[in-house]
């Protein structure tokens, strides 16, 4: 007779893998409200504050390598989105390009960006001048930069307290510049941009507050895996969930024409 192993314990979750996790079901949410809902204004609002996460969590990190699966997932999505679109267009490269264009110019911005605030400013100030020329053809354009750069400011901050204000100053520029934009991007109304508004006001608190260590608070064991599953995984699982929901969404959507048509030929 043999005695099975003892399974090993999961391992801590991270405040990584819990910031990843609280923003792939922000993302969900607005991709529930993309694919299948769009009638619904507040889907787009909840999931506009997932976006900002990513990007910081991009800035923030230390390595520097470019994963060749985020290049065949951004191909991928990018097509899945031309399918959707139904016109080039109206197509944008998916926000994994946006990734990988930030990882090549981080070791440049790190070396620019010392102590002082010329350079911050300059920086700051490029990235919304190019937005117009960017945004329309790579998904979230300069903004994700902005946020990259908060990222890596925060960064920066933890190590050296002197530069504090200079990361505040990328937090509150990067933040009011993605909600003008969101919503003139997407008219929401007057409740919704407040909401939008406040979203992203508690967003902004979260990430100031943001340290990469193991999280105070552990889930049981179960959960912690799934956690730790979605800290390593995450741009995998954003990618299954667009492919996933636009395919749902494209058989509602057929579905319902064949609805209205039979009830036509009645």
């Amino acid at each position: 007779m043999t005695t099975a192993e003892p399974r090993l314990p999961a391992p801590p979750v991270t405040t990584t893998d819990a910031l990843k996790a609280f923003a792939l079901l922000l993302i969900l949410v607005d991709h529930i409200g993309h694919f299948l809902a769009d009638d619904w204004p507040i889907l787009r609002v909840i999931g506009r504050l997932g976006v900002p996460i990513f990007f910081f969590l991009i800035g923030f990190a230390r390595t520097r390598d470019i994963p060749w699966r985020w290049l065949a997932l951004g191909m991928l999505l990018t097509g899945v989105d031309y399918l959707w679109n139904g016109t080039l267009a109206a197509t944008q490269l998916n926000i994994l390009f946006n990734f990988a264009l930030i990882r090549l110019a981080l070791p440049y911005l790190e070396r620019f960006l010392e102590r002082h605030i010329l350079p911050l400013m300059l920086v700051l100030l490029a990235c919304v001048l190019v937005m117009p020329f960017i945004n329309p053809w790579l998904e979230y354009g300069a903004e994700g930069w902005l946020f990259a750069v908060l990222g890596l400011m925060h960064r920066k901050a933890i190590a050296d307290n002197s530069t504090l204000a200079l990361r505040d100053l990328a937090g509150f520029v990067a933040f009011a510049v993605y909600a003008i934009v969101e919503q003139r991007d997407y008219k929401f109304s007057v409740p919704n941009t407040a909401l939008l508004v406040l979203g992203l006001a508690g967003i902004a608190m979260l990430l100031r507050d943001f340290r990469r260590e193991d999280s105070i608070f552990q889930p049981p064991s179960g959960l912690r895996r799934a956690l730790r599953f979605c800290g390593q995984h995450s741009l995998e699982i954003y990618a299954a969930q667009i492919v996933l929901l636009a395919a749902l969404g494209t058989l509602w959507s057929t579905h319902g024409d064949n609805t209205e048509t039979g009830d036509a030929d009645d």
